[in-house]
């Protein structure tokens, strides 16, 4: 198939039959090329370059026609959509010679082809998801690293299930780069945006999505709070005995040097850690200066992180920085529309989503809670049925407890107790029964039922899909322990405070 930019330029398949034989050392390709860098940067922005152009590659020049590899055609879109009379402008110049093209090789079809159920099921079986290990320890655990390294990735975080759209066209543009040439032109990439817009969900499906391409490639992913539990720990295990002679933040270094991709997520809760800035200097830079790839995300742009040195902040800046605004009224329709079908559910009348996407717009997250809402209300309500008369109800109870409770939120206590347990997110929400993990998941609970008036169903479906006999009992079981145990009266407090302050 063959889309044109216009009458001189054209778009070819890799797969495809359209594809001209190439000679992929063409030295006379890259000179063209460089030419037409050089006229294009007369009347485009160094930045809008190194953006959109620094990843195309030249292939060929022959018969006057000079063929360029995109990332994929969503790529090439963007491209065609911004600097079509620019490019064409200098075709028509003559660079090219008589009759000059310039032909577009696609070095991957779309990661948002309708047609995705093999390359998922491919990607849940190549991406092994587990909680991170300590790459230190003692002598038994670190025989342990012999064992297959996991990416602490969250396979449902892919390409395919993300919604693309004008407020992330750019972000997405810049991730299908990274995710065909890591270590590339977008290194470091930093993402940022308001609360819930889906810059986790972004920066790991890059991660996810390298695996696929590159599967022996060490991709790791976690939080910055994460980052930090793991620097501190490792300075109390100085005295630990290793059998590969290293310890404390000597292994973690090693741990991290060894990496090829690094996602971080919400680094701005590196403000006010100075020792912890100081370790991610040194891997930032062990780790570009070998080419691997880097991927941040932030819920502010960096020109509002404070309490970071400017050495690090320079840093930030040496890649690529875009952001992810809230969505659109038809982005809102579009993610209303797939969450609905991710749960199997097909019938809902355009009035409801449609009256949805009209109330519910602050942010993806938020969205995705009124739907887990709204489908736990007809299972118990209305026998499945969704209809405006419960739309109607079950936003108005969650706009309520929005303005009510202000960033309470059953996320923010979740992430309010993974902070104080010192667990992730994840270990909360899973099936994992650990004295430890199971006490910080009844509390977690406990808040959830105390602090906002969801119902029992509702909060077991933010918690992985338990049952509301199984909140219950973790409220009663808190409870009960409150009356006993000042201690636990006190974790529930230190818990409420910390969210007062979100």
């Amino acid at each position: 198939m063959i889309n044109s930019f216009t009458d001189s330029l054209e778009l070819h398949d890799r797969n495809g039959n359209n594809e001209p034989e190439q000679n992929y050392t063409s030295g006379a390709a890259v000179e063209i090329w460089e030419k037409f860098i050089s006229l294009l940067a007369q009347n485009v922005k160094p930045s809008e370059i190194k953006t959109w152009f620094s990843v195309l590659v030249p292939k060929s020049y022959e018969n006057n026609v000079l063929t360029i590899e995109v990332p994929s055609k969503d790529f090439y879109g963007m491209i065609e959509k911004r600097f079509n009379k620019k490019i064409s402008s200098i075709i028509e110049s003559g660079l090219l010679g008589e009759n000059g093209k310039l032909a577009y090789i696609v070095s991957q079809e779309s990661l948002f082809d309708e047609n995705t159920n093999e390359h998922t099921e491919e990607l849940k079986r190549n991406t092994k998801v587990t909680n991170f290990r300590y790459p230190y320890g003692n002598q038994r655990e670190a025989k342990k690293e012999a064992e297959p390294f996991t990416s602490n990735l969250l396979s449902r975080h892919t390409f395919e299930n993300f919604v693309k759209g004008e407020s992330n066209d750019l972000a997405v543009a810049a991730a299908f780069a990274i995710a065909n040439n890591p270590g590339g032109s977008y290194n470091p990439y930093l993402v940022y945006g308001g609360v819930g817009v889906g810059k986790t969900h972004l920066v790991q499906a890059i991660g996810n999505e390298i695996l696929k391409k590159y599967p022996d490639k060490r991709v790791y992913c976690l939080t910055t709070q994460e980052f930090t539990n793991q620097f501190t720990t490792s300075i109390a295990t100085q005295k630990f005995d290793f059998s590969n002679g290293k310890s404390g933040t000597k292994s973690l270094d090693s741990f991290y040097r060894s990496l090829d991709v690094l996602i971080l997520d919400d680094i701005q809760n590196l403000e006010g850690k100075p020792g912890t800035q100081d370790f991610m200097y040194q891997i930032f830079n062990n780790l570009y200066n070998s080419k691997k790839q880097i991927i941040f995300s932030s819920d502010k742009p960096i020109s509002q992180l404070k309490s970071i040195t400017e050495r690090l902040i320079s840093r930030f800046q040496w890649g690529i920085t875009v952001d992810i605004q809230p969505p659109s009224w038809e982005m809102r329709v579009a993610i209303i529309q797939k969450k609905l079908n991710e749960a199997s559910i097909n019938d809902v009348p355009e009035d409801v989503i449609h009256y949805i996407a009209t109330n519910i717009k602050d942010s993806i997250r938020s969205i995705e809670g009124c739907i887990v809402n709204l489908i736990a209300e007809s299972l118990f309500v209305t026998k499945g049925e969704i209809n405006l008369e419960l739309a109607e109800r079950v936003v108005h109870k969650f706009l309520g407890n929005v303005r009510r409770a202000k960033s309470v939120s059953i996320e923010n206590i979740i992430f309010a107790a993974s902070e104080y347990f010192k667990i992730s997110e994840n270990q909360i929400l899973s099936r994992k029964r650990t004295k430890e993990v199971a006490f910080a998941r009844q509390v977690a609970m406990y808040l959830a039922k105390e602090m906002t008036s969801y119902t029992l169903e509702s909060i077991g479906l933010n918690f992985g899909g338990k049952d509301h006999a199984t909140v219950l009992y973790a409220y009663n079981t808190i409870s009960e322990s409150m009356k006993r145990n000042p201690e636990v009266r006190n974790i529930i407090t230190d818990i409420k405070n910390a969210l007062s302050k979100m």
